[in-house]
């Protein structure tokens, strides 16, 4: 493994902005947000050896540091063209970019000069954070724990001590703005933290293969998108926030009188479980899901209603709707948006977190429009419209939206297009149904696709044994729309008839095992993909040798096992180990471990997979790729991409049209031919679904 010399760097920052609130460019624009220390290491020099600059601290006798020459070599390095390194390096960027070089007059960084090591941690599927990803690669040389503890101190301002108030009131002078935790021992202290950051973030870049150069232009675009970032309209949000106040504070009234002042916020949990119990109706706790659940029980018909069935009064039935509108996540959306805009022109920059998914999908920061609410409103202006006039807002056919709801679906059009553009919104269909197919070589279902015809009834008809069409057998056909999305990765019957209940369709377990026979027995390739990927895996790990798989490739090489997609890009696997699985009936069969995240307790531990979750990652990363590739064919036309959301991409143009940017999205890249790919999109002022 050889790795392209870096020059590693580090920056320890203070402000009365929340980075964790406000994300790093928006903290890196706050008139509070100063520069504590940088420390640096360029890779020529000895190991171990690195050079810290600060400012000067005068009230506490602290001039800035005097290394001019290890300065200048920095600045030679840069203006050179020398590639920089830090971890979360989009962070360093910002400080660089917005504090150095306008405040201090320190020389640009092109963005093409930036690498990340916190996103080879996560390209090689390990934790993003310093500390985590080093103790997960076993270094020697980690993050100083201790040090950090010193830095989270000093990085907030403090309150103001009782002889300070007392002397300041003797003098009659006003009190400072901002006050710190600071003195020589305290910053001699994040002064060695900041150096041990930098040999711990080299000691990880080290440890792995750099990116691909193919997917270091995809890490180079995510930074441009990130940094372009996506208009915010900021007179929505300020009315959303009003009106989400207002709510609030009638709805916890009207919860107040309800319980006879037992609950006066729904945030009062506990209470509010209590009151419940005392009317008949027992929770485990107060999530989504639970007042959902409770919610449609209350609205089943009588005669449809079990024994075991809870009576739900009808107070109990409009406290379960009050907690549920006001446990609408859009509150705290509208809260981020207000936070992360930038004040001088109301983007939102940093919104999209590169690799954010193991297979290597984006995920979102901060606003997080990945799981905003799906919604059906379409015509967002006039949901806008009615909402900043104070009118009561329509679904689009008529029907009135209660406001919390209207609020929650109208998160999206709280984007919006830069002056003089319109927003591209283009969605894959099916893109993950499509993949799946053609990776296992199903070409009677890739036909389907290629010929426009409806795989989701076709699905039906063999689960029915009758003929369907849409307009007379909408549910059957959505039965068929779910096995197809679905039961590509091995879903078991269980699983099924669950998703099918989430879909609001109600399936009996001994005819959810039949749907799952009948779409085994017609998509037989599929499943045996499933095996077939499960062996090349197993077999890699055992023998250390290359195995082929269809269009993957399975390889050993260090720490990690790697599949290699179709594109030439690796999806990781850390720490293989094969281990003894016992079968429901007896039998020993070996299966494929590695090191990874429990989604569950969070915490790094050993993994189980088998051959569809396996196949869903290599679906997934297929369609993360062909995504990427759309991405940069559109920057090149002139569509700038704003956004990625799951199989949509999102870009902002005063030229061109939808035809031509459905086009660009739907192209097919070399190494996907055969791929069924089809598209659907439209034009905006707001976004919307």
């Amino acid at each position: 493994m050889s790795n392209s010399p870096v020059c590693h760097l580090d920056f320890e920052t203070r402000s009365a902005c929340s980075l964790r609130r406000s994300g790093a460019w928006r903290y890196s624009v706050d008139p509070t947000t100063e520069v504590l220390c940088l420390a640096f290491r360029l890779p020529h020099w000895p190991a171990g050896r690195t050079s810290l600059w600060h400012p000067a601290f005068p009230h506490l006798g602290i001039d800035e540091s005097l290394n001019g020459t290890d300065l200048l070599e920095l600045v030679r390095w840069i203006e050179a063209g020398g590639l920089i390194e830090a971890h979360n390096a989009a962070f360093e960027r910002c400080i660089w970019t917005n504090i150095m070089v306008p405040l201090y007059g320190w020389p640009a960084i092109t963005l093409p000069q930036w690498r990340c090591s916190a996103a080879k941690a996560a390209a090689h599927a390990l934790p993003r954070g310093l500390e985590d990803a080093g103790a997960a690669l076993k270094l020697s040389i980690v993050k100083d724990v201790e040090g950090g503890k010193a830095m989270k101190k000093a990085m907030k301002p403090r309150k103001s001590r009782k002889k300070e108030r007392e002397t300041w009131a003797k003098l009659g002078v006003e009190p400072p703005a901002l006050l710190w935790h600071e003195d020589r021992a305290l910053f001699e202290r994040i002064w060695s933290y900041c150096r041990q950051d930098i040999l711990a973030e080299e000691a990880i870049s080290s440890a792995l293969p750099d990116l691909s150069s193919d997917e270091t232009a995809v890490y180079e675009l995510d930074q441009r998108v990130n940094e372009r970032g996506f208009l915010i309209d900021r007179r929505a949000v300020r009315k959303a926030l009003s009106l989400l106040d207002r709510e609030a504070m009638r709805l916890n009234g009207e919860l107040a009188e309800l319980t006879g002042g037992k609950v006066k916020k729904a945030t009062q949990r506990a209470q509010m479980i209590e009151w419940f119990s005392e009317q008949g109706l027992d929770l485990d706790d107060t999530q989504k899901e639970t007042l959902d659940r409770m919610m449609a029980e209350a609205d089943t018909p009588e005669d449809d209603r079990t024994p075991w069935s809870p009576v739900i009064t009808p107070a109990a039935h409009r406290a379960l709707e009050i907690m549920r509108a006001l446990g609408r996540s859009s509150t705290a959306k509208y809260v981020a948006m207000r936070d992360w805009m930038d004040p001088n022109d109301d983007r939102i920059r940093g919104g999209l977190l590169y690799h954010g998914a193991t297979t290597g999908r984006w995920s979102g920061a901060g606003v997080q429009p990945h799981n905003f609410v799906r919604g059906g409103v379409k015509d967002m202006d006039a949901l806008w419209a009615a909402l900043l006039l104070d009118q009561t807002p329509t679904d689009g056919k008529g029907n009135p939206l209660d406001v919390m709801v209207a609020l929650s679906e109208g998160l999206r059009g709280a984007i919006v297009a830069s002056p003089g553009k319109q927003l591209f919104v283009v969605d894959y269909a099916a893109i993950e149904a499509r993949v799946v197919m053609w990776l296992a070589g199903q070409e009677e279902a890739l036909e389907i696709f290629r010929t426009g015809a409806d795989i989701y009834l076709d699905m039906a008809v063999d689960i029915y044994h009758y003929p369907c069409n849409k307009k007379d057998h909408p549910g059957e056909r959505q039965l068929g729309k779910i096995a197809i999305l679905g039961l590509g990765y091995q879903m078991g019957a269980s699983k099924f008839v669950d998703t099918c209940a989430k879909a609001g369709i109600i399936i009996e377990e001994v005819f959810g095992k039949q749907v799952v026979d009948a779409f085994r027995a017609k998509y037989w390739r599929v499943k045996e993909e499933w095996f077939d990927q499960e062996a090349a895996a197993i077999e890699a790990v055992r023998t250390k040798r290359p195995i082929q798989a269809g269009y993957v490739r399975w390889i050993v090489e260090g720490s990690f096992l790697y599949c290699e997609l179709p594109s030439g890009r690796r999806i990781a696997y850390p720490f293989p180990a094969i281990r003894q699985k016992e079968t429901p009936w007896g039998e020993l069969r070996p299966q494929l471990t590695f090191m990874g995240i429990n989604s569950y307790t969070r915490k790094w531990e050993r993994q189980r997979t088998y051959g569809g979750s396996l196949v869903e990652n290599i679906v997934q990363a297929i369609a993360r790729d062909v995504m990427a590739a759309a991405m940069q064919r559109c920057e090149s036309a002139g569509y700038d991409v704003v956004l990625t959301v799951h199989d949509e991409l999102v870009a902002e143009s005063a030229h061109g049209g939808i035809k031509e940017f459905e086009a660009l999205v739907a192209e097919v890249p070399d190494w996907a031919e055969g791929m069924p790919i089809a598209v659907e999109g439209f034009t905006t002022r707001r976004y919307r679904k």
